[in-house]
Formats: C-alpha cells, sequence, structure tokens
C-alpha cells in the first residue's frame, strides 16, 4: 500500500500510460477515456479525490444505470474501465481479464496446467468445478507469465504469495479462497507426478471463509409483494419476467435450474413441476402452484416468440435463444431497485436472495425443516440449516436475559 496514495486523477494518468505502454489500441483508449472523463467529473462533482472500487461502482450505477443491465456491451466496456483503474491502484500494473469465450491458460503453462485438469476430470470432477479451475489457472499462468516465471520448476513460495495477495485485493474473500484451494490441489499433483520437487502445496496461505459464518440474505414478504407488483404485466417483457421472477418466489429454484425450464419439466395433469436441479443433479418434484402456473401461460400465449427451442424463457429480441443465470439476476436485481427496497452493503439482490426469502418465510410459518429441505432440494439438512440464522421471530424466544450490571463512578470514569 502507498504511504501517498494517488488522486484518482493522478491514478488515471498512470493506467493510461500503463495501458499505452502494454499496446492497448486507440479506438479501446478512446473507449475507456470518455468514461474515465466521466468518472473525473462526477468525483469532482461529489467533492471526491481518490477512487475506490465502491466509488467506482457507484459511479456506474449512478450514471450509466449499471445495475439496471450489466450484462449489455456498453456496460461492459463502462466497467472495464473501472476494473483497470482498480487493478493498477492494487498492483501498479494491469491484470488481464479476458472475457468469457475468450478464456485459456497462457504458455508456457498451458499444456501441464490442462494435463492436471484432465486429471481431475478423470477423477469425476464436474464440468462446473473445472470450468472453475480453468479462471483460477488463467489467472495464476497470467501472473506468473507477467513476474518472468517460465517454468512449473521456476515456481516458488514467493510467487504463490504474491498472487494470492494481488487476489486478495482484486477479489472477494470467497474467490480467494476458492483459488487457494485449487492451488493446493494442483502443487500436490504436480509433487505427486514428480513434475516438481518440493511439496509447494503447504506453502499456499490457508483462508479461512466459512459459509455458515454468513447470514443468508432475505427480503420480507412486504418487500416482495412490492417487488412482484412493481412488474409491468402487461408488455411481453413483463410478462417473461413476472413469470420467472414468481417462480423464484414460490418455488425458491437457482437462477440455473429456471432458465432450463422445459415444456417437459411441467406436469400439468399433476400439476407439479419435476426437474433435475443443475448443481446437485438430484431431482426434485414441486408443486405447481396455481399463480404460477396462470404466469407461465400468460407468458406462453401472449408473450413468447414462436421458435422451436425446448427452453420456456427465451430472449425477446435477438438473438432469440434460452435466458441465461447472470441476466435473471439482472431483472431480480432491476425490479428490487424499481420496487424502492433498500438494499444494505453486503446483501444480495438476485434470485438467490428470493430462494433465502422463501425459507425464512417458511421458517416463520413453522414449517418442520426436513420439509423445508425437500422444497429447496437440499441434499443434506446442514445446509438447510444455515437459514435459522435468519428466523429471526424464533431466534428472539430463545433469547437470554441480560443481568444486571452495577454501574460504579470512579474518578477515571464509569466501571
Amino acid at each position: 500500500m502507498n504511504a501517498n496514495p494517488l488522486t484518482a486523477t493522478e491514478l488515471i494518468t498512470k493506467t493510461k500510460e500503463e495501458l499505452l505502454r502494454t499496446g492497448y489500441t486507440q479506438l479501446t483508449l478512446k473507449i475507456i477515456d470518455r468514461v474515465w472523463s466521466n468518472l473525473e467529473k462526477y468525483l469532482y462533482q461529489k467533492g471526491i479525490d481518490n477512487f475506490s472500487t465502491e466509488v467506482g461502482m457507484t459511479f456506474l450505477e449512478e450514471r450509466y444505470h449499471y445495475s439496471a443491465d450489466p450484462k449489455s456491451y456498453s456496460n461492459t466496456d463502462r466497467l472495464r474501465a473501472i476494473q483497470l483503474l482498480a487493478d493498477f491502484q492494487a498492483h501498479e500494473r494491469i491484470m488481464i481479464r479476458k472475457r468469457q469465450g475468450q478464456r485459456d491458460i497462457a504458455q508456457p503453462f498451458h499444456e501441464v496446467f490442462h494435463t492436471f485438469m484432465n486429471a481431475r476430470a478423470r477423477e469425476g470432477i464436474s464440468s462446473n468445478t473445472m470450468d472453475s479451475y480453468t479462471i483460477y489457472l488463467e489467472r495464476f499462468a497470467q501472473y506468473l507469465v507477467d513476474h518472468q516465471v517460465h517454468s512449473v520448476l521456476e515456481i516458488d513460495v514467493s510467487h504463490i504469495h504474491g498472487f494470492v495477495q494481488a487476489c486478495a485485493a482484486a477479489y472477494r474473500t470467497a474467490t480467494v479462497y476458492c483459488t487457494t484451494s485449487v492451488l493446493r490441489v494442483l502443487f500436490r499433483h504436480l509433487y505427486e507426478q514428480q513434475i516438481i520437487f518440493e511439496n509447494l502445496a503447504t506453502a499456499v496461505p490457508i483462508i479461512k471463509c466459512s459459509k455458515k459464518s454468513k447470514i443468508p440474505s432475505a427480503y420480507s414478504q412486504e418487500e416482495i409483494q412490492r417487488l412482484l407488483s412493481c412488474i409491468d404485466r402487461g408488455s411481453p417483457k413483463g410478462k417473461r419476467d413476472y413469470a420467472m421472477v414468481l417462480i423464484a418466489v414460490r418455488l425458491g429454484l437457482r437462477a440455473s435450474d429456471i432458465c432450463r425450464l422445459t415444456f417437459a419439466n411441467f406436469k400439468w395433469e399433476s400439476n407439479t413441476i419435476e426437474l433435475i436441479q443443475k448443481k446437485t443433479n438430484e431431482n426434485i418434484v414441486l408443486p405447481l402452484l396455481n399463480d404460477v402456473g396462470e404466469a407461465v401461460i400468460d407468458y406462453i400465449k401472449y408473450s413468447r416468440p414462436t421458435v422451436r427451442d425446448r427452453e420456456i424463457f427465451l430472449r425477446l429480441s435477438a438473438p432469440i435463444g434460452p435466458m441465461k443465470p447472470p441476466t435473471l439476476h439482472s431483472i431480480v436485481t432491476f425490479y428490487i431497485n424499481k420496487a424502492e427496497i433498500p438494499i444494505p452493503e453486503g446483501k444480495k439482490h438476485g434470485p438467490h436472495a428470493l430462494r433465502h426469502s422463501l425459507a425464512s418465510a417458511l421458517l416463520n410459518n413453522n414449517t418442520p425443516m426436513p420439509v423445508i429441505s425437500e422444497i429447496l432440494g437440499h441434499t443434506d439438512s446442514q445446509t438447510t440449516s444455515a437459514y435459522l440464522k435468519i428466523d429471526i421471530l424464533h431466534l428472539r424466544d430463545f433469547a437470554l436475559d441480560v443481568p444486571p450490571v452495577k454501574v460504579v463512578f470512579m474518578a477515571g470514569g464509569w466501571i
């Protein structure tokens, strides 16, 4: 950390110099520079001298309404401009961020890292986990290349610690935790295969990140009703959005499962929805509630594009295709903001928060834990027990009385 941090203007100037040095094109710089120019005006109006990621994201939301449509191409470029400043501020260099679809592991680590991942795949690791491996190892490989490391035999403890520190400055604790977990498995594999001659797995820092320590994000039933009420069900987009959000609210399905719903999953004759969950690969059967069924039928009859896709929920503009989980997250966030529901710092505001809200409502209605586990599709009741932390009404019943404290005033103050 610099003793005298750069002002926002100084940071923008130095980051721009670094971009020119590393060969960014004039077209790319023109797009980024336009965002930075608006950022400088914004900071001046707000009386802010120094840049931070939080300030940058607030600027994007207020200036470009980023949270309403974070996946649009223009917003992606604007976010990139903020990320570049954050990277240079944290590391005094530009960390490469490739867009999804272009992701790959840099040479000369491409072959050895892919060999490791292929070995893990043969052990039964899921494709989703392998995608995560690729992300973390791509970042590690790029860090090594940037620090003039050209072989796994040249990796030492300082490189591992430096990379973890760089990750800690740029990403959330959960991401750093997952990154270090993958590094440990990688180095253990390289050592067992005698590719390296020191077990560097023991040198990877231990990051503490317990899911049980987090309180799930949940919204009250009054807030949920406000969220649903603000969706314009008279428009094609509103009909689709309402059906998807209602499924998340009433049934607690994950975004990935909502987006993958097909006509075959709806068993109208038995009034059930049956599917295999993407995350757990477990079958789940849920009741097809009347309001959910009516909302889905309304969307299919009057809004869904006439195409042969199996998936029910589709994009309404070209290219027509199935909805994606990040898009559903953006939709939920948009309507939470439209309903003027407060989002405190750190509180989630996507489909998973609606899942937590359903669990909270069920707990408040004294629904037994095994029933909640079945509704949410949890295979382990310990997973469901985490939701006890949001059952405030019942936790109050077990609150202990605070014993009276004798207060005495002494010369030095109250004791």
